[in-house]
């Protein structure tokens, strides 16, 4: 492990799905860079919890199947009650280098979520349409302005983590669901470069699948900010219409022969 500043315990949370072969590679490498490597197994039918767990990670299995982001928030979970400082995420097909994780703690110094972005050179096509699609109606409809809403290498310091646990997709979708919910949260996000090695592995994502969830989740979220701001300018009639009422009463005049 390379010697690293003050920042406190960082530990490295992997999802993985069907990656024997390729988990126990990038589990070795990212020791180098944290305190500890926690890899969700979410349901594999082969042997990539062995491998992880004989790399030396912590392995948390599912039993089933559950999505991406819900074995993202299974692993943060585990790392908050690992007493995580920071939390460091990347996939376990080695598409991220984990030679790059100094870089998004570094990032870190002066943010609270550190972001990965990828270049679009030699991106995948499914992966780049999907890409320019979430990103752009994040920074034109929700207002994220973020550069790579689908990159899951990223950097969390613990504020930030603890709030992964209240995004309610399972999918692909939660990835870009859990930057809207930092960015209300006042948490301040950070573009980061990244390296990303595209080997000609199938990808997980299905364009219209997953785009379609993202369309339900933006969506929502969308409903739950117009819902919000309307609960606060009803409040804020309230409290206007209670000002006027309290003021004209003040103004009332007493009656002669009243006390």
């Amino acid at each position: 492990m390379v010697s690293r500043g003050s920042e406190g315990r960082v530990v490295a949370v992997i999802p993985a799905y069907n990656e024997g072969g390729r988990i126990g590679d990038v589990v070795r490498r990212a020791k180098r860079f944290v305190d500890q490597v926690i890899v969700v197994d979410d349901g594999s039918s082969d042997e990539t919890a062995g491998e992880a767990r004989d790399a030396g990670a912590l392995v948390v299995a599912h039993p089933v199947n559950m999505g991406k982001w819900a074995a993202l928030k299974t692993g943060v979970q585990e790392a908050l009650g690992e007493g995580a400082d920071i939390i460091v995420t990347l996939d376990a097909d080695g598409q991220h280098l984990p030679e790059e994780i100094p870089k998004l703690i570094l990032a870190l110094e002066d943010a609270d979520v550190a972001v990965g972005f990828r270049s679009r050179e030699g991106m995948p096509i499914v992966r780049r349409l999907s890409n320019f699609i979430t990103t752009g109606i994040l920074r034109v409809l929700l207002r994220v302005r973020i550069r790579d809403s689908q990159c899951g290498f990223r950097a969390y310091r613990r504020e930030a983590a603890e709030l992964l646990l209240q995004v309610e997709g399972s999918g692909y979708e939660g990835e870009t669901e859990s930057l809207v919910l930092l960015a209300r949260a006042g948490m301040h996000l950070r573009d980061v470069p990244v390296s990303t090695i595209y080997a000609g592995e199938e990808s997980k994502i299905r364009a219209t699948r997953d785009i379609a969830r993202f369309s339900k989740t933006v969506l929502r979220l969308l409903l739950r900010r117009r819902g919000q701001a309307g609960k606060e300018e009803g409040e804020s009639k309230r409290r206007t219409t209670r000002a006027d009422v309290r003021s004209a009463v003040g103004r009332t005049p007493v009656p002669a022969g009243r006390p």
